[in-house]
């Protein structure tokens, strides 16, 4: 876990780099994503993944 925390903080001034190129809200929305637990992350990660699934079938109307 200790090199875990090492690695974060040295990798900080990378994703600082990478963080400007980011909108207000893609900020915020990566903030959020953090602060979730990783039951909570796989379960959004899930939910996402069968969003942007398209259907083989077309809706029936």
């Amino acid at each position: 876990m200790l090199d875990r925390t090492s690695n974060e903080r040295g990798c900080a001034g990378i994703t600082e780099f990478e963080w400007h190129a980011l909108s207000k809200i893609e900020r915020r929305l990566v903030g959020l994503y953090r602060q979730l637990n990783e039951q909570d992350r796989k379960q959004l990660r899930r939910l996402t993944e069968a969003l942007a699934t398209i259907p083989e079938e077309p809706a029936a109307s």
